[in-house]
């Protein structure tokens, strides 16, 4: 669950309506009522029509229909519908409509990844990284979330994850065994992330301790090699698919074996088409 606060509902409906609705202002009058439907233009997984029922209701509109999160709809099926002053259904109809249209996407998405990647094994997660994007995080992982897929990260706070930027500082990869000693004498809950380039810094990485191997960019036909010579020198060690993994390839890296594929594909997805429906009530 992603939980959004009074404050973000509060954000998403100040953004678009800073200082009222100018033109609802001038032409509708109180006491008018209107009925707004949404219905699928096209075959998607349904996301964030919770938070947009918070926008309706904190308006004042009663909201009569609602698809939750994560339920897969046909082309021209409702998800959402609500009645009330027509002029607080202007004031929240746009801003709704494309938090739904950009969250439906990305969980449409990502459903077609996990689609993928379960036709050929039930045990290979489709985990979207943190490249989302800037200020929209709690939408995309939500969206995520609602499409079949686990979050790699959620931000820098939540993991162990060396980058070879990083070991710029330490000592390359020659060092890295020396690195991971010192972090598993300070942090002892936490897994250690690294990622690699080439299957020969993969085998460093295995051989230094670390507990996963992050695989950047490298073909599925050559993941099998690297993984089988990464547990000949570390037998536990996870190994992932990162950089470039797809729709059109995560079927392959899951063949690969890959224990993970690891992906910012998803938040790259074309907005849902959502038909809208205003009508007097």
């Amino acid at each position: 669950m992603i939980y959004f606060t009074e404050n973000d509902i509060d954000r998403l409906i100040e953004d678009d309506v800073p200082v009222g609705d100018m033109t609802s202002n001038l032409l509708l009058f109180e006491k008018q009522r209107g009925r707004i439907t949404l219905l699928t233009r096209h075959d998607m997984v349904v996301c964030c029509t919770e938070e947009a029922e918070r926008m309706y209701r904190k308006t004042g509109l009663e909201v009569t229909y609602i698809v939750p999160s994560g339920i897969v709809l046909k082309q021209g099926e409702k998800m959402l519908e609500a009645e009330g002053d027509a002029r607080m259904l202007h004031l929240v109809w746009r801003s709704g409509l494309s938090m739904i249209e950009f969250a439906s996407g990305i969980a449409t998405r990502t459903r077609q990844l996990v689609e993928a990647v379960r036709a050929v094994t039930d045990d290979v997660p489709v985990a979207g990284t943190r490249k989302h994007p800037p200020y929209l995080k709690k939408i995309a992982l939500k969206a995520l979330l609602a499409g079949g897929g686990e979050p790699h990260r959620t931000g820098l706070s939540d993991t162990i994850l060396i980058f070879r930027e990083h070991l710029l500082f330490t000592g390359g990869y020659d060092k890295l065994h020396e690195v991971v000693a010192s972090i598993k004498k300070k942090q002892k809950e936490w897994k250690i992330v690294v990622e690699a380039h080439t299957i020969e810094e993969a085998k460093k990485v295995a051989a230094s301790g670390a507990d996963v191997v992050q695989m950047d960019k490298l073909s599925p036909s050559d993941f099998t090699r690297c993984k089988t010579e990464c547990r000949e020198l570390n037998f536990g060690v996870t190994v992932i698919a990162a950089g470039g993994v797809n729709g059109a390839n995560a079927a392959e890296y899951a063949e690969a074996g890959a224990d993970v594929l690891v992906t910012s594909w998803m938040y790259f997805a074309p907005p849902a088409d959502i038909q809208v429906l205003v009508e007097k009530a």
